[in-house]
């Protein structure tokens, strides 16, 4: 680009800025805000990024609006940063700061975190109200790789006066974008090669946190043609994308021969392909361990399989690399994929090509079903994701390109299944003595596998009994077992305990405290349950149930439960049942009030009449 444009962009940028009306209601603003933002991409792949803000603030609370991050690594520096505070009423500078001011910081700071990522910010003080806060910034980026979202409002209670995004490009190099919910108005214009874009948005609606995030306001971008640190590649569809990713780590999954031969004496032997894929994760994760890397391009391209091996650690993706490699060697071919990882994160936005990625698996094909691995981990059976990465579009990658497809959601039966057996035995205090194993299959064995081997036994009794279907729970003694069948995980957990106060005693009546456990939200996160529980509780005397003990069958669309009830003796006998497969385009609101109504319909209230009173009045 040329520098006769650069500058007349940037004089553009800096006094063309509209100012921020100061007549507000402020007991309903946190702040008000006009801002413009600029991208200027040259020929070269390097952008510019600049930005003016011109907030007033209310109150403590929008200090917070006006704090600067501004990240830095070897591809990305800070350029430019300056701060006014003014007082509103007197128009006072109170406060001014420079790049000098700002805090400098490493955004990790882990010993198992290895990169040159850190940040400057800058966090503002006052306890005079409303201020005026004025901030430039400006900061440049060696690639277009990654271009931001531009969202107007950044806050909660903040009103938008006026927000513009101004993104200027060669339209050799070109540019693609997606509009979400926006309101106001898109100029473009061409003149000698440059594009120019300019998104405008006025007078937008104050946001408070009970906002669907689907509603808000943004621009996504891409480009079309790229560069990072000279690797160039194009992103007009996926395949591009996957092409470049794959050209760029070609040639760095050669084993050292020590490896290579011990994969030979694992895998040799075996004849089932699982079984080659099982010993060699297994091998994994026993003998290396997961480290960050995060240096310059590093953050796209591995390390290459002989400096895992001589190291023994390795990022996400330097570990699936290997594994790559190793699975090779032993004739299996298997796929470098990049996903957005993350407990309960949304899924990409697939038809709109771009890096919307943060982590790495490996793919490994099959006659049927492909099996997936999570190679930094260190505890999930070979096959299984977990919530991590379950249920969400990746992009495969391959020699010559790529495609979308979607990890395992481990909806069926196999993968939602929880057994209990619970024997309860009362005292004379009304206290009871308790004795329970749980069989947790699948993704209910998921959260046990990290109980199990990230805390202690003092720590796992105290999960086990805040977690407890009963109140009142204290756990003598526990015992957790994982084990695995194939790619399914299973934890079986024994407990026995004390049950403070299961009885309430009235002058007539004896009533047992609930003991059957409600489903929560998190146990449908894959839409589907079979949950079976027994129940024995010795009562100790022989009483009559006063309370209905007939069978229990609730049935509709998609939920079956059944609690069964007999007494024999002093002892009573409760096998409940669960099955439920729950639509998966239902929203919050419809799966609370189901949840409600499974709960209402699955549980009992047990009540006896002691024994002088065992003849109905």
């Amino acid at each position: 680009m040329n520098k006769s444009l650069f500058l007349f962009l940037t004089l553009h940028f800096l006094f063309t800025f509209s100012t921020v009306a100061s007549s507000v209601d402020s007991e309903e603003l946190y702040s008000k805000l006009s801002e413009k933002q600029t991208i200027i991409i040259s020929d070269n792949y390097e952008v510019t990024y600049l930005s003016e803000k011109q907030f007033i603030i209310y109150n403590t609370e929008g200090l917070s609006h006006a704090y600067t991050s501004l990240f830095y690594d070897k591809q990305n520096k800070v350029e430019r940063f300056e701060l006014e505070m003014k007082d509103v009423k007197s128009g006072k500078t109170l406060q001014k700061a420079k790049i000098k001011d700002m805090t400098d910081v490493a955004i990790y700071s882990n010993s198992t975190v290895f990169d040159d990522n850190r940040r400057k910010f800058y966090e503002l003080k006052s306890g005079t109200f409303p201020i005026e806060v004025n901030i430039i910034t400006e900061t440049k980026s060696s690639t277009n790789f990654n271009l931001p979202t531009w969202i107007p409002v950044h806050r909660y209670y903040q009103k938008i006066e006026k927000s513009s995004l101004t993104v200027v490009y060669p339209k050799e190099i070109g540019l693609r974008y997606l509009e979400k919910n926006l309101f106001g108005t898109k100029e473009e214009k061409e003149e000698n090669g440059i594009m120019t874009i300019t998104w405008q948005e006025t007078d937008l609606p104050v946001q408070e946190p009970d906002m669907n995030e689907e509603d808000d306001h943004r621009v996504l971008l891409a480009p079309v043609n790229f560069s990072v640190e000279d690797f160039k590649g194009e992103m007009n569809d996926w395949s591009g994308m996957a092409d470049w990713l794959y050209r760029l780590n070609e040639g760095r999954d050669q084993l050292p021969e020590e490896l290579r031969i011990k994969v030979h004496d694992l895998t040799d032997e075996l004849d089932n392909p699982y079984d080659k894929v099982q010993v060699l994760y297994s091998y994994l994760q026993e003998n290396f361990r997961y480290v960050s890397i995060q240096l310059g391009i590093g953050g796209w391209q591995t390390i290459s399989s002989e400096e895992v091996a001589k190291y023994a650690y390795g990022d996400c993706k330097g570990l699936t690399n290997i594994m790559k490699a190793m699975l090779a060697e032993a004739g299996i071919d298997s796929n470098y994929t990049l996903v957005f990882a993350g407990d309960g994160e949304e899924d990409i936005e697939v038809d709109f090509p771009s890096n919307q990625f943060n982590h790495v698996i490996l793919q490994v094909p099959t006659e049927s079903d492909p099996l997936w691995l999570e190679c930094t981990s260190n505890l999930l059976p070979a096959g299984y994701l977990g919530s991590f990465t379950k249920n969400r579009h990746v992009l495969v990658t391959k020699e010559g390109g790529g495609y979308l497809t979607k990890t395992p959601n481990y909806s069926g039966t196999l993968w939602n299944q929880s057994q209990s057996s619970t024997s309860i035995k009362l005292d004379e205090r009304g206290d009871a003595w308790i004795e329970t194993e749980f069989r947790m299959k699948g993704n209910y064995a998921e959260d046990l596998i990290y109980v199990k081997n990230s805390l202690d036994d003092r720590k796992q009794k105290d999960f086990f009994n805040r977690n407890s279907p009963v109140s009142g729970l204290i756990i003598n003694d526990l015992h957790l077992d994982l084990k695995h069948v194939d790619s399914l995980p299973i934890a079986i957990i024994n407990y026995e305990g004390t049950i403070q106060k299961f009885i309430q005693s009235t002058t007539k009546r004896i009533i047992l405290k609930p003991f059957m456990g409600k489903i929560s939200p998190d146990m449908l996160s894959s839409n589907r349950l079979l949950k079976t529980d027994d129940y024995k509780i010795e009562l100790g005397q022989e009483l009559i149930v006063e309370s209905n003990i007939q069978p229990v069958l609730f049935e509709e669309e998609g939920i079956r439960i059944s609690i069964e009830s007999s007494q024999e003796g002093t002892d009573l006998k409760v096998k409940r049942s669960i099955d439920l497969t729950l639509p998966e385009d239902m929203d919050e609101e419809e799966r609370t009030e189901v949840i409600k109504k499974i709960n209402s319909k699955a549980t009992k209230t047990y009540v006896f009449l002691k024994p002088e009173t065992n003849t109905k009045q």
